[in-house]
C-alpha cells in the first residue's frame, strides 16, 4: 500500500465543535479499545522506564498521558487549544500550547518526548525535524507510535464510518490517516536522520510501531 498524502479534518481549527469533541471521544475510545494506550505505556517502558517528566506532542486530551503512574510528571503540548481544554477537568497534565516544531522547553529539562498518532500527519524531514527538536529537550530519549500503513487497519477504519459508528471527522480521518501513515522501516529511516545515539523500532499489534530514539 502506497503512502497518500490527504488533509485530515481534525486539523481544522475552525471545525464544528461538535463534529470535533465527536472526534475526540472517538480518539479516546481507539486508544482504549484498540491498543493505543497499552501500546504507548509499553513503549515507554522500554524506553525509558523510570522517566518522571514526560511530555506528549499532539497531546489531544491527554487521556495517554493520564494513564501514566500519578508519580509522573505529565506535559500535554497541542498545537490547537480548543483540543487541549475539551474535557480538561478529567485530566492531570498540564497543557502547553504550543508548535511541535518549536518546543517550549530548555535544554534537557524533560526526562521524555513522546507522541501518539502525530507521526503520520508529517512528511520525513519534517519528522526528523521535530525529533530533533525533541531530542534537544530530553535527558532521557524521545518516541513517536503511530498506526502502520496496511491495507487491514484501512479497511477497518473505513468499515467503522459506513457502518456510522465513528462521528463524521473520524469516519474520513481515520482511513486518512492509515493510507499517509508510515512502514516500520520508513520511520526507522526517519530516525536515523536525527542524530541519536540509538535508533529503535519496535511493532506490536495490532498493526503499531513504536520509533524510540536515545539520546546520543
Amino acid at each position: 500500500m502506497r503512502r497518500v498524502v490527504a488533509h485530515e479534518l481534525l486539523d481544522e481549527h475552525d471545525a464544528p465543535r461538535e463534529d470535533m469533541e465527536r472526534s475526540l471521544r472517538d480518539l479516546r475510545r481507539f486508544n482504549r479499545w484498540a491498543g493505543g494506550t497499552s501500546t504507548y505505556r509499553r513503549f515507554l517502558r522500554r524506553l525509558a522506564p523510570d522517566a518522571k517528566i514526560v511530555v506528549d506532542l499532539g497531546a489531544g486530551t491527554a487521556d495517554l498521558l493520564d494513564a501514566l503512574p500519578s508519580d509522573v510528571t505529565t506535559i500535554a503540548v497541542d498545537l490547537n487549544i480548543k483540543h487541549l481544554l475539551y474535557e480538561r477537568n478529567r485530566s492531570r497534565a498540564m497543557r502547553v500550547v504550543a508548535d511541535a516544531h518549536r518546543l517550549p522547553f530548555r535544554d534537557a529539562s524533560v526526562d521524555v518526548v513522546t507522541s501518539s498518532h502525530f507521526f503520520h500527519h508529517f512528511e520525513p524531514e519534517e519528522n526528523a525535524d521535530i525529533l530533533r527538536g525533541a531530542l534537544r529537550v530530553v535527558r532521557i530519549g524521545a518516541m513517536a507510535s503511530d498506526t502502520r500503513r496496511h491495507v487491514l487497519p484501512y479497511l477497518f477504519t473505513w468499515l467503522l464510518g459506513k457502518l456510522h459508528l465513528v462521528g463524521r471527522i473520524t469516519a474520513y480521518d481515520a482511513p486518512a490517516s492509515v493510507a499517509r501513515g508510515y512502514t516500520a522501516a520508513e520511520a526507522k529511516a526517519v530516525g536515523e536522520n536525527t542524530g541519536a545515539g540509538r535508533v529503535e523500532v519496535v511493532t506490536m499489534m495490532p498493526f503499531r510501531f513504536g520509533l524510540l530514539l536515545w539520546k546520543a
